[in-house]
């Protein structure tokens, strides 16, 4: 029975990923979170929860010792937000990644995947933008996601531990917690259920690789238990501007649309190559916005009704 460790697993994705362990049967989960950000509720039902910080080594040594396979997805996850809080980014995405790669080497892990971003690629030169593209962040946030799949390399090489880098592109789905730097589409549903005007910051014409929260959540379960190593796009594929999303949002809730300023640090186009994905993992998406909106307006309207 293989023993996961999940940094973050309170929160959005952490708390999928250890889902999706459990329904296929794969290990026991024990799920690290501050809480900062994560929610109790969250958490499945049969995992293990312990409250702690990936700043605090000492705690991380005690709680991972008997992990086989670490999934690292605690992290300051703000493009925006990275630009105020620039202290709080390096300490919990460049400084605690450390902490977490050098308890795992302390504790013997067998394997770490670690949650980037496609913040590390910037403005993409070309689309769309396979794991070849050149690394050139334009927020802290992506630096610090840079930073931290270099020092998973470090360790590969230092330490031989066997490290998986999964880059994310614009997860969306449930149990994502509203904050000002959420998702775009967590932020317009709950602006329209509040019968607020939807905020587009620039035209709109922007456009992301929107993927479900459940196949993001799929690809850590194959990095995790398949004997790859490497860095692979964890997308849909499919460009979409932000206007459609919005428009998607307000067919099904009504509302409208509202424009300001852009800020620092977005970029005006990306979307995923995510062939090698699929072909050294076996990765296939199956999320599809216009199917899956309306199921997330109904969790948010269940949550704000109760």
């Amino acid at each position: 029975m293989t023993n996961f460790f999940i940094t973050g697993g309170a929160g959005f994705i952490g708390s999928h990923v250890a889902k999706k362990i459990l329904e296929n049967k794969k290990g026991n989960a024990v799920l690290f979170d501050n809480l900062s950000v994560g929610k109790r509720r969250n958490i499945p039902e049969g995992c293990e929860f312990v409250e702690g910080d990936i700043r605090d080594k000492n705690t991380l040594i005690r709680t991972m010792k008997d992990a086989d396979v670490v999934l690292h997805n605690a992290a300051f996850v703000s493009i925006r937000g990275s630009f105020e809080k620039l202290e709080e980014d390096v300490n919990t995405n460049c400084l605690g990644t450390l902490n977490v790669l050098k308890s795992a080497v302390n504790v013997g892990v067998k394997k770490l995947i670690f949650a980037s971003s496609m913040a590390v690629y910037g403005e993409p030169r070309r689309l769309p933008v396979d794991e070849t593209h050149p690394l050139e962040p334009v927020s802290p946030y992506g630096l610090s996601k840079v930073r931290g799949e270099m020092y998973c390399e470090i360790f590969k090489e230092k330490f031989g531990l066997a490290v998986t880098v999964l880059r994310y592109f614009n997860t969306y789905g449930t149990n994502q917690t509203e904050s000002p730097y959420v998702g775009v589409m967590t932020t317009f549903i709950n602006q329209a259920l509040k019968k607020q005007p939807l905020t587009i910051f620039g035209d709109g014409e922007q456009t992301r690789d929107f993927v479900w929260v459940e196949d993001v959540a799929n690809a850590n379960l194959l990095a995790a238990t398949k004997n790859v190593t490497g860095v692979y796009n964890v997308g849909s594929g499919i460009e979409t501007s932000i206007n459609q999303i919005a428009d998607m949002i307000i067919n099904k809730i009504g509302g409208k649309k509202t424009y300001s300023e852009g800020p620092k640090g977005e970029v005006k186009r990306i979307v995923a190559d995510i062939s090698k994905a699929k072909t050294a993992l076996g990765y296939e998406p199956k999320g599809k916005l216009s199917e899956l909106i309306p199921e997330i307006i109904n969790w948010w309207k269940a949550k704000i009704e109760g």
